[in-house]
């Protein structure tokens, strides 16, 4: 009995072990089933976060999408979109497991939208994305091949336009000083003459006879000297009641003591225009000689451009198939013309020949000076009858010969005048000044009659009212825009107003072709943002009908014209134009797409001028007529254009521009703006009625998944808090939360 007991009580304590032990295996085994679910669940909830986030996005605006490309995010409401997806793949689950192992649920879920599409780097990221496969191709055949092969003739073109341009300016100052330092030679010289009146020979009785009372210069005085001093020895020692000549001895007196000084007045006279303009003179040459010192400087550095460096790359670049591949223009003609720049420069021979003139007049007057001065001694013992007849002719004799000598060499015209002779060698030079001045002014009319005509464009603003409340919306909207952006930067792409001064014109359009070739050479180590822009631009919004414009050459009335171009001037006919420009007006913008046109017309027509005037020598001559020619051919380009909706872009290069080509042109040329940016939004905004403000391109999606758990909860809870786990226990459930990011 004893023993049977004692079997019974080890069976016992064998099933409590047993039971102790699988007590534990099983708390183990289903603390990581639930585990497994967790991890499977957190999985699970990932996977279902990033498909709910997406479908959101896929409820983008389509108008947007098919009128410009552009995803954003249309008017549903995202948490229901996010909602509806997860409950219907949770159900989706729940229905196609034949063992519910999870048994999830939806807790939670929200959608945050950021990153609006009226953004600039959401907007600049989303024309990037459209462009960067189609822009390279259109760019490189449409645009660099046809600029291409006129690199290297441009490059000697822009060149010398500004050689000569500077040059020109400073010719005219320079031949400006010398003219000036002459005038002053001579406004000296001049102030000699009213000295040299009262030593001319008047009508007085001569030496020897008796005097008749007419003086009126020094010379008649010293001729009726000796009758003067007999006069007054005749009366000498007399009473007064005795004297016979108390009148003809006051009379001489009086008048010879005028005569004196007016000398003295006329020589200080003269000595103070000698003492200040000869001074001044030499400070002009001095000018001069500087001017002609930076004209040689400016010489020296003229092949040293830094915008060379676009037309080399263009040029040295590999073309694509469609255009050109040799280099056309006669660009050897034009940089010949450059070449001969020196001939514009006055010599040292010539400047040292100036200052010696100075001298020699500076030279002839003090001696003209210190003869009057000895004359001028004299008065006194004049006056008192006890000077020497003979000392008294002499002085007036020499005083006379040195004036005279004075005004044959400074004043008198002829071969001796040295005056005339210095202006002769000046004339020597400026031979082809006269017909270049002519050239010039001819060339200022013609700008002046594209100005007009561009001018008028834009006061059809005046007449077109209708259109200006949408260009004021389009004015707010774009200050909305720049208000969300923060902008605060200048645009920079308003176009200059056109100069009637040929070389200010010809250098002002010759740096937009620097630019223009900048521009193409930067394409071809890469594409930009300012490429993609452009592409865009041109390729989604509108641009004048041209023809539209051709009315306006023929002569109608001003209600005649605008009735022509009255729609064409909506704002929705001249997108790309305003968003170019930034003109909140109906011509504004138009005028200033025309007045780039006329000034790119002018460089290439200007590059064709030189080649076609070369002949006529003067550097600077044929610097104005070739602006003039291309000043009149660019005006008959732009009535071209208007008429025919494009142009050939050179008479070397017989490829065809239209209107469209030059808006990409310009849009290339002026570069990134944060303003072109805001405007390009506006228009749309006003074209679909959507505020970019308010349409996101970015979705953060979070949701929260619970599930049952089935065993040991809390040792699952307090895993959870000290960090084994990820999510969150609450209770028996567990709760997973995700997270998904995407952006269109």
């Amino acid at each position: 009995m004893a023993v049977f007991q004692r079997k019974r009580s080890e069976q016992g304590a064998v099933t409590v072990f047993f039971i102790v032990i699988f007590a534990a295996v099983f708390a183990f085994v289903a603390l990581f089933i639930d585990f497994a679910r967790m991890f499977a669940l957190q999985a699970k909830a990932e996977a279902l976060t990033h498909a709910a986030s997406r479908s959101v996005l896929s409820a983008y605006d389509r108008e947007l999408a098919e009128r410009y490309g552009l995803f954003a995010y249309g008017q549903t409401d995202g948490n229901y979109i996010m909602a509806k997806v997860l409950q219907d793949q949770l159900e989706l689950v729940g229905r196609s497991e034949g063992l519910p192992l999870l048994g999830a649920q939806l807790d939670s879920s929200s959608v945050e939208f950021l990153r609006p599409i009226g953004t600039y780097p959401v907007f600049e990221q989303q024309i990037r994305e459209q462009m960067k496969y189609r822009a390279p191709i259109d760019v490189t055949i449409e645009l660099l091949n046809r600029f291409k092969p006129m690199a290297g003739v441009m490059k000697e073109a822009s060149n010398t336009v500004d050689l000569l341009g500077k040059l020109q300016k400073l010719y005219d100052q320079r031949e400006a000083k010398l003219d000036e330092l002459l005038e002053k030679q001579r406004q000296a010289a001049n102030a000699v003459g009213p000295y040299a009146e009262v030593l001319s020979v008047g009508s007085g009785g001569t030496h020897g006879e008796a005097w008749n009372g007419d003086i009126s210069t020094l010379p008649d005085a010293a001729a009726n000297y000796p009758a003067y001093v007999s006069q007054v020895e005749a009366d000498a020692g007399k009473e007064p009641e005795d004297r016979m000549y108390t009148a003809e001895i006051s009379r001489y007196r009086s008048t010879t003591s005028g005569m004196f000084a007016k000398l003295d007045r006329d020589q200080r006279l003269a000595e103070q225009n000698h003492a200040s303009r000869l001074p001044e003179a030499r400070a002009l040459l001095e000018e001069a000689r500087r001017i002609n010192d930076q004209m040689r400087q400016t010489i020296e550095e003229a092949e040293k451009r830094p915008e060379q460096t676009g037309y080399n790359e263009v040029s040295a670049g590999t073309s694509t198939r469609g255009g050109s591949s040799g280099p056309v223009g006669d660009g050897d003609v034009i940089a010949n013309i450059r070449s001969q720049a020196g001939s514009l420069l006055l010599s040292e021979e010539t400047f040292a020949g100036l200052t010696a003139d100075i001298d020699r007049q500076s030279a002839a007057f003090a001696g003209l000076r210190n003869t009057g001065t000895s004359l001028l001694a004299q008065s006194e013992s004049v006056l008192s009858a006890t000077a020497s007849s003979t000392s008294f002719a002499s002085g007036v004799n020499s005083t006379a010969e040195a004036c005279d000598a004075y005004l044959r060499q400074f004043v008198t015209p002829g071969s001796a005048n040295v005056l005339d002779a210095s202006a002769r060698r000046l004339d020597s030079h400026r031979s082809s000044d006269k017909e270049r001045k002519a050239t010039e002014k001819a060339a200022s009319a013609k700008l002046k009659e594209a100005a007009g005509w561009i001018r008028e464009i834009e006061q059809l603003k005046n007449g077109l009212k209708e259109h200006q409340a949408k260009f004021d919306q389009l004015e707010v909207k774009m200050e909305a825009n720049r208000s969300l952006n923060r902008s605060t930067s200048g645009d920079g792409s308003a176009s200059a107003a056109l100069n009637d001064d040929p070389s200010e014109a010809g250098q002002a359009s010759m740096g937009r072709m620097d630019g223009l070739y900048g521009g193409l050479a930067g394409l071809m180590g890469g594409m930009s943002d300012s490429v993609f822009q452009m592409e865009y631009v041109a390729s989604y919004f509108h641009f004048l009908d041209v023809s539209a414009l051709n009315g306006l050459l023929e002569g109608k009335g001003q209600a005649d014209k605008l009735e022509v171009i009255r729609e064409q001037f909506a704002p929705e006919s001249q997108e790309v134009e305003y968003i170019l420009y930034g003109m909140h007006n109906p011509g504004g913008n138009v005028a200033a797409a025309f007045g780039e046109i006329f000034a790119m017309r002018l460089a290439i027509r200007t590059m064709e001028g030189f080649s076609k005037n070369a002949a006529k020598g003067n550097p600077l001559l044929v610097f104005a007529a070739a602006l003039l020619y291309g000043a009149q051919h660019a005006l008959q380009d732009m009535i071209a254009l208007t008429r025919d909706g494009k142009i050939q872009l050179s008479d070397y290069l017989k490829v065809d521009l239209t209107y469209r080509d030059h808006l990409r042109l310009f849009l290339l040329l002026h570069g990134r703006s944060e303003q072109r940016l805001s405007r390009m939004l506006a228009v749309i905004s006003l074209n679909t009625g959507i505020d970019p403000a308010e349409r996101a391109t970015y979705v953060k999606g979070k949701v929260t998944v619970a599930m049952p758990l089935w065993f040991l909860p809390g040792v699952c809870k307090t895993l959870g808090k000290v960090g084994v786990l990820k999510g969150n226990v609450e209770g028996s459930r567990y709760y997973a939360a995700k997270q998904a990011d995407f952006s269109y």
